[in-house]
């Protein structure tokens, strides 16, 4: 077999402190309406003022675990930034519409809090049309070649870097307690 076309996507778990992100991310949805771009129903702020002190470990982090991303997808690592970061907080049946980001070069998501039933990320094969009418009645069985929708599991610490121009959307918090709350950026040529 030979593989052509990849998405890979970076995994990686990474030490930071979420519970000083969590308490100012919670802070401030009590004092922001916060926007609606991906997420109908629920809480997404206004891009995240990335110098304030609360984010130099994440933001490390981040830029550390992009430039060994890049060296994967064998891009010059002397032309990006972190254009933007927000956060998002989904209650019980929030969910995000299926989005990409195309005007930045590599997007991520980074889980702060995930309680159990609260939805995954997943992503759709940019080939989805053309699986769902040609082979659909043909697949035997799900596979990385075959499937028209991928889902990774959220879970606390850890980081997802992928592609910007791929497709994904997350799953409804089924948790009727408890938020999701992740951090969400896109990474832009200089």
């Amino acid at each position: 077999m030979i593989d052509i076309f990849k998405a890979g996507i970076y995994e990686k778990k990474l030490d930071v402190n979420n519970k000083k992100l969590l308490n100012y991310l919670l802070n401030l949805k009590k004092k922001s309406k916060g926007r609606t771009v991906s997420s109908p129903t629920g809480w997404q702020s206004k891009d995240l003022p990335l110098k304030e002190k609360v984010f130099s470990q994440i933001v490390e982090e981040i830029d550390k675990n992009f430039y060994e991303y890049i060296k994967i997808l064998s891009l010059d690592y002397s032309k990006f930034q972190i254009g933007n970061m927000w956060c998002n907080m989904n209650g019980h049946k929030d969910y995000n519409l299926v989005h990409s980001h195309g005007d930045a070069v590599v997007s991520g998501v980074y889980y702060i809090k995930v309680p159990k039933e609260s939805g995954n990320i997943f992503f759709v094969n940019p080939a989805l049309q053309q699986i769902e009418v040609n082979w659909k009645d043909c697949i035997k069985e799900y596979t990385n070649y075959n499937s028209s929708h991928f889902s990774i599991k959220s879970i606390e610490h850890y980081l997802l870097l992928f592609p910007s121009w791929l497709s994904h959307g997350v799953q409804p918090n089924l948790n009727k307690k408890e938020n999701r709350v992740s951090m969400s950026f896109n990474i832009t040529k200089c």
